[in-house]
């Protein structure tokens, strides 16, 4: 009796489980859609802007850091290689 109330039990969750993975689809009318558009524009140049600024700022405070290291490992394989 058990096993027939846990396999109900589960076949009972199952059934809800893939009723709630199912939604309804919303479609857009044409009008939502150019409203969509032009928001995505508008918001695509400030985001851009601000993550051109960030990407500037980091790339001057990481880029000499960037070069240092790689000059270092370049001169301690000169030095190997005058050593040897």
């Amino acid at each position: 009796m058990k096993s027939s109330n846990i396999f109900l039990v589960f076949i009972l969750l199952s059934i809800y489980s893939f009723s709630s993975c199912t939604k309804e689809k919303n479609v857009l009318t044409d009008k939502e859609i150019k409203i969509v558009d032009s928001l995505y524009r508008l918001k695509k140049k400030e985001i851009k802007s601000k993550l051109d600024t960030i990407c500037d700022s980091v790339y001057n405070a990481q880029f000499p850091i960037y070069v240092d290291s790689i000059k270092a490992v370049r001169k301690k394989e000169i030095l190997d290689l005058i050593q040897k």
